[in-house]
């Protein structure tokens, strides 16, 4: 162990010591204020960049740190049972949590600090904060403006949300621990992930597409969250994926163990075919849980300002004219390039198949479609054949 953990276990547990770091503009003015705070003014500045390398490398098991509510864990690491943290710099306003870790990683701070520390830690961690009841879950098929209603939410001074959290993520897929272990790990996540933005107490979780398939771990512990079930015309969900396929569309052996669709890419069948299956498979699970409390389904072809206020009403988001504005100039641009002015393409995307694709296609999902499709125009008091 470092000579130096002590501390560095301050460093990380003191909000005076990480503002007081914070505030230097250079790597060397860094080092020169870290020295000043461990008491070791004649040590190199490679000397002490190795040994907070060390540091950063080993995870931390004791119980005197304190990170909750300052730093953000980010990133579980399942094969050795390590939690990644950074200091987060403003709430997320990026189409995925993803990229607002890498903006968080520009701060010089979080570039030389990296701490990690145990998964029990970071439970301890949780241990002292009060439970997080999230605002709103967002579960989707894909490509149907999940990343744009998280946007326009995003734009709320009283939300913080968390869109495809990494951290979130890889709990969900860890299949070596037991359930009830691992629902006591994502609450603890979540908790701590909200602790970090206090000030804006409404959380909202964008899921991946195939956590749909993990409905009854994260509904066993948050029943009475509200969740929205996005969905869309599965021909252009599908010609979204031919030109770039997301991870449950590109075969990724990872999530295999979710469904035993992800387990058959090797089958005769072709590649169109077998993403077909994906989709089918996530609209039945997510047709299955429609009808149940807390659950509204909507459809990215009715999504306006009307679709907009049932959400924020739903979730209990409060909307005055200035946030109303914010989400209006959003909804102009692209949700995953937002300095692209938006333009609909549907037409350009059903041109992406064959009239034989597009019968497979609709063949094998438009009944589970339709069904989805329906309660969106429920919620809407709309009654409208469209496929």
């Amino acid at each position: 162990m470092s000579n130096y953990f002590l501390q560095y276990c301050a460093l990380i547990s003191s909000q005076a010591q990480l503002d007081y770091c914070r505030a230097a503009s250079s790597v060397a003015e860094l080092l020169a204020c870290i020295k000043k705070l461990w008491e070791c003014p004649t040590v190199s500045d490679d000397d002490l960049l190795r040994e907070i390398f060390l540091l950063n490398q080993t995870p931390i098991n004791s119980q005197e740190v304190t990170l909750a509510g300052r730093w953000l864990p980010y990133r579980y690491q399942p094969q050795q049972r390590i939690v990644n943290w950074l200091l987060p710099t403003g709430h997320a306003t990026e189409p995925f949590q993803d990229e607002t870790i890498c903006r968080y990683r520009q701060l010089l701070l979080n570039q030389i600090i990296q701490p990690c520390t145990s998964l029990t830690v970071a439970q301890q961690q949780a241990k002292q904060l009060v439970d997080t009841q999230p605002a709103g879950f967002i579960f989707h098929l894909s490509r149907c403006g999940s990343t744009l209603i998280s946007g326009c939410l995003s734009e709320l001074e009283t939300t913080c949300v968390f869109s495809e959290s990494p951290l979130l993520t890889e709990l969900l897929l860890d299949d070596s621990l037991p359930v009830v272990e691992q629902q006591d790990f994502l609450r603890c996540f979540i908790n701590l992930q909200g602790a970090a933005f206090s000030e804006r107490p409404q959380i909202i979780i964008k899921w991946n597409a195939w956590d749909i398939f993990r409905w009854k771990t994260i509904r066993t512990i948050y029943p009475d969250v509200p969740a929205i079930f996005l969905v869309r015309d599965p021909i252009e969900i599908l010609a979204s994926h031919q030109r770039s396929s997301g991870r449950h569309m590109a075969g990724d052996p990872t999530l295999a163990k979710l469904h035993p669709v992800f387990a058959n890419r090797h089958s005769d069948g072709s590649w169109l075919d077998w993403q077909i299956q994906v989709l089918r498979s996530l609209l039945l699970a997510m047709s299955e849980k429609s009808t149940l409390a807390k659950v509204m389904v909507v459809d990215y072809q009715y999504w306006d300002e009307q679709s907009l206020t049932l959400v924020l009403d739903f979730f209990g988001c409060g909307l005055n004219e200035h946030g109303f504005l914010k989400i209006q100039e959003r909804m102009r641009f692209h949700s995953k390039s937002p300095g692209q002015v938006f333009v609909l393409d549907k037409e350009k995307k059903r041109n992406c198949f064959t009239s034989a694709e597009q019968a497979r296609i609709h063949t094998q999902l438009a009944f589970a479609y339709n069904q989805l499709n329906k309660s969106a125009q429920k919620n809407l008091g709309m009654v409208i054949n469209v496929y």
